[in-house]
């Protein structure tokens, strides 16, 4: 894979909310495809782990406690990253967190909890990321949001809100980088199973069932079928793509007219 256009070998990927779920499957799928890998999240448990296994891939890893609404603490992870790799190739936007709440039982603290994982860190990891990417004149951005940003997600609308912004944002970003290089594109993943899904909201494969009616695929989704589109939308197989969004889903958007 070294001379494939999807080979990530020897560059430097952060991924935001690495330790577990997608982002993990993010980190190990990048590792898997030759990149040195940073991980980072608000609370080091499962971190050491998540870095432990992308060394045993033969690959370098940092795993770095950040609270991504914090910008010292975003600059910290970039400024460590340079300081032990020496440049940073990707960003993978991962973070995030949700709840399920009608509108009005929802309070400020709350919403602006979630936009602040949500929205200002995939802001505050760009901008420091940008810096570094600006002087090789090369770059790669990938944001996680969901098919929630694109579709109304009843019980859920701060977090489809923040990802809505996160979708807009990146058509910005593209834009704007353009000019070095850098280019920004979008993930939405729909149902993917993941251990914070069926512990934090209750929700199992089989109490959704009834959701997979508008699903061609009829089942949820893995970590590890985000992790690979990132990979591809991190290599040189994507160099013509730059502000889109890619829905992993299932395809209930082909339903639509």
């Amino acid at each position: 894979m070294l001379n494939s256009p999807f080979s990530l070998q020897d560059r430097v990927a952060i991924v935001t909310g690495g330790g577990t779920g997608i982002g993990r499957a993010i980190s190990e799928t990048l590792a898997q495809s030759g990149a040195h890998v940073v991980i980072c999240s608000r609370k080091m448990e499962h971190l050491e782990d998540a870095s432990k296994k992308i060394q045993a891939m033969g690959r370098h890893s940092l795993a770095l406690a950040c609270d991504v609404r914090k910008e010292e603490d975003v600059k910290n992870v970039v400024e460590q990253t340079i300081r032990k790799f020496g440049k940073l190739d990707i960003l993978v936007n991962n973070a995030g967190a949700s709840f399920v709440c009608p509108i009005e039982d929802v309070s400020l603290n709350g919403w602006n909890a979630i936009f602040g994982i949500n929205a200002t860190g995939t802001f505050l990891f760009s901008k420091a990321a940008c810096q570094e990417m600006k002087k090789q004149n090369k770059g790669a951005i990938i944001n996680i949001a969901s098919i929630a940003g694109r579709d109304g997600s009843p019980m859920m609308a701060p977090y489809g809100a923040a990802k809505a912004a996160v979708i807009n944002f990146t058509k910005a970003l593209a834009v704007e980088f353009s000019q070095y290089n850098i280019r920004v594109n979008c993930i939405a993943p729909g149902l993917i199973i993941t251990e914070a899904v069926q512990k934090q909201m209750g929700i199992t494969p089989e109490s959704t069932a009834d959701r997979f009616v508008k699903v061609p695929l009829k089942r949820w989704g893995n970590p590890e079928e985000i992790g690979w589109p990132v990979v591809f939308l991190a290599s040189d197989a994507s160099s013509y793509m730059t502000g889109e969004t890619i829905s992993v889903d299932g395809g209930p958007r082909a339903f639509e007219g």
